[in-house]
């Protein structure tokens, strides 16, 4: 017995000690880590696609470990506005599919960092290339200043919309589609059932359209200092070359990619350096790190039975119930949790999975916790 309770006490003394050398290795790498500089200019590139959220797949989320996150980059800013040592913003502009809602949520963040009294420059080597560059040039219209080289264009053109009907095709192959449609505005089957746009459908797609634009004829007019006649007249005149864009109030300077830095270091002081979000939140840490917890769950992609999935390869996502109904279930049996974010991107899909999502919400709010829907690019059928 003897030998057994010397044998334990020797267990206990060795994991003991192991927990306290870990416990210094980790103490010695925390003060070892880089820090923030004292003058640091943080460094974003909107040329790379956006993700709504880290997949949870392991393969996908090693295959997208490098592609941003949009609540990273929103966080990094945040975090950045109430640092001191943060002196300004910097970040290159181009033709990422970034949608107008993720877009709108940059803006608001680079509006608060500007607002805190730090300045903000978005470049870009072209706004378009010859093609469209709408959302890209309203993103850069939230800065204090836009650059752009001497060799780029301004697609500022306005927006189109395109669907495509297929029934003229089927007649010719003698397929005849057999579709169920609730009521005339579901318009989703009209592609195999028509060969144009029905009156609804149309309407659809217009009031749409002309919400969007007016939108980002809005945002253009605010940050430009012009009126929105004057916006929508500039569109009617586009695209623009390097030089018309800054006789057109819409660039404020032609320049490459080493002038705008050294402009940013020069505001910013010579030793300054330049750090990623990724890198800044690392070593600053994220916002939003105290007070009461707020559960945050995703909803991304088409909404089917099962789990959530992410195709690396395609980039499309599935909204599984399975999935996000256990994310809320665990939600409530976490005492912690005194509120609910749902951040849902998903153009809808299986009317079961949506019921069997939409049931947990509402268990959620019977039993006291609030469920905030932040809507993403899209929250159609039954992601709405």
């Amino acid at each position: 017995m003897r030998k057994l309770t010397g044998f334990l006490a020797i267990v206990g003394g060795l994991a003991l000690l192991v927990m306290i050398l870990g416990g210094l290795f980790a103490l010695v790498g925390a003060l070892s880590r880089p820090g923030v500089p004292d003058a640091t200019v943080l460094e974003l590139d909107f040329e790379t696609p956006l993700l709504e959220a880290r997949p949870g797949d392991p393969v996908a989320k090693l295959m997208m470990k490098d592609t941003p996150v949009l609540r990273d980059l929103v966080d990094a800013i945040d975090r950045a506005a109430g640092d001191e040592r943060v002196k300004g913003l910097v970040a290159r502009v181009g033709a990422a599919p970034i949608g107008l809602a993720q877009i709108q949520e940059l803006r608001q963040a680079v509006t608060r960092f500007r607002q805190a009294g730090k300045f903000t420059v978005a470049w870009s080597e072209t706004f378009g290339e010859g093609g469209g560059g709408n959302g890209a040039y309203y993103l850069a219209t939230a800065f204090d200043e836009i650059w752009m080289l001497p060799s780029g264009d301004l697609g500022l053109t306005g927006l189109i919309y395109e669907s495509p009907f297929i029934k003229g095709t089927l007649d010719m192959l003698g397929v005849t589609p057999r579709m169920d449609q609730r009521y005339e505005y579901k318009n989703a089957m009209n592609t195999f059932t028509e060969k144009s746009y029905t009156a609804p459908h149309r309407e659809a797609m217009q009031r749409l359209a002309d919400s969007q634009f007016d939108q980002i004829v809005k945002g253009i007019a605010e940050r430009r200092g012009k009126s929105l006649d004057q916006v929508r007249a500039l569109i009617d005149k586009g695209p623009f070359l390097g030089e018309e864009t800054v006789e057109a109030g819409l660039v404020d300077r032609l320049a490459y990619r080493d002038e705008v830095y050294a402009a940013a270091r020069e505001r910013a002081g010579e030793k300054a350096e330049l750090l990623y979000p990724a890198v800044y939140l690392e070593r600053a840490g994220r916002p939003h790190d105290k007070g009461e917890t707020i559960a945050l769950i995703y909803g991304i992609g088409g909404v089917t039975r099962g789990k959530s999935q992410f195709s690396p390869v395609t980039g499309q996502a599935a909204m599984g119930s399975d999935t996000v109904s256990a994310a809320f279930r665990a939600a409530l049996a976490d005492k912690k949790v005194k509120a609910i974010i749902f951040r849902v991107d998903s153009p809808g899909g299986s009317y079961v999975a949506s019921d069997a999502i939409w049931r947990e919400t509402v268990r959620a709010r019977d039993k006291g916790i609030p469920v905030i829907v932040t809507m993403g690019n899209v929250a159609g059928s039954g992601g709405y």
